[in-house]
C-alpha cells in the first residue's frame, strides 16, 4: 500500500480528537457539526457528518487472530464514506483501497510519520496535528474505566477491559506533551474532561466550555 501523505486542509483551524472513553456516554454528538473531527476507531459509527476521519491502529481491529475479517467491523468501515487511515505496520501490506497507510514510529510527534505512544488518541494529535490544525481539544481521553468497569461509550468492545492499559498510555502521553512546542510551536492542545486522569494538557471543563462555544457560535 502506498504511503498516504496529508496535506494542510485544516490549516490554523481547529480539531477535535474523539476518544472512546465512557465520558462520552450522554455526550451531544450534534456539537461537532461542522467541526473537524478525527474518530478513534468506533467513533466512525457516529456517522460522516460527526466523524470527518476515522484513525485505528490495531490490526486486529478489522481482521481476526486468523487473518478473518471481523464480524461487524471490517465491512462497516470499508463501508464509511469518509477517510480511514492507520499507521499499523503489519497493514502496510493489505489491499484495501479504502484505507490510508501512514508510517508508525513508537514514541512522540513526528512530521513523516504518526507517532504510536500505545494510544490511537495520541497518534490523532500527530494527525490533527499534520492537517495543519494549531489548536486540538481532545473528548472521551479519560485514561480509566469508569465506575461500572466500562471503558467506552459504546457497546463495541474487542478486548476484555482492563484498567492496567492506561498505566501504558498514560506514561507515553507524556513523550506527545514533550514533542509539541518543539516540533510544532505555537500548537495547542486541550483535555476537555474535568475528570479525565490525563493530565499533561491543560483540562477544560466541558459544561463551561460547550456553554461558551454556543454563545461565540451565535
Amino acid at each position: 500500500m502506498p504511503e498516504w501523505i496529508p496535506e494542510k486542509i485544516w490549516k490554523n483551524q481547529e480539531a477535535f480528537v474523539i476518544g472512546g472513553g465512557p465520558s462520552l456516554l450522554d455526550f451531544d454528538w450534534s456539537l461537532l457539526r461542522g467541526e473537524n473531527t478525527i474518530g478513534c476507531n468506533n467513533a466512525f459509527r457516529l456517522g460522516s457528518d460527526i466523524c470527518k476521519i476515522c484513525l485505528f491502529v490495531d490490526r486486529n481491529f478489522i481482521f481476526t487472530d486468523r487473518k478473518r475479517k471481523r464480524e461487524g467491523y471490517y465491512r462497516e468501515l470499508a463501508e464509511f464514506p469518509n477517510w480511514v487511515v492507520t499507521n499499523n505496520r503489519r497493514l502496510q501490506t493489505c489491499k484495501e483501497p479504502w484505507i490510508k497507510w501512514m508510517p508508525r514510529k513508537s514514541k512522540g510527534l513526528h512530521y513523516d510519520a504518526l507517532g504510536y505512544n500505545k494510544n490511537c488518541g495520541a497518534s490523532a494529535i500527530n494527525l490533527a496535528l499534520l492537517l495543519g490544525a494549531t489548536t486540538i481539544y481532545l473528548l472521551g481521553i479519560d485514561m480509566h474505566l469508569d465506575a461500572k468497569g466500562n471503558p467506552n461509550w459504546h457497546k463495541h468492545v474487542i478486548d476484555k477491559p482492563d484498567s492496567s492499559v492506561y498505566t501504558r498510555m498514560l506514561n507515553s502521553f507524556k513523550y506527545v506533551s514533550d514533542d509539541l512546542p518543539k516540533k510544532f510551536p505555537g500548537c495547542k492542545v486541550f483535555n476537555v474532561n474535568k475528570n479525565s486522569d490525563l493530565n499533561v494538557f491543560p483540562k477544560l471543563d466541558p459544561d463551561i466550555f460547550w456553554k461558551e462555544r454556543r454563545e461565540y457560535v451565535t
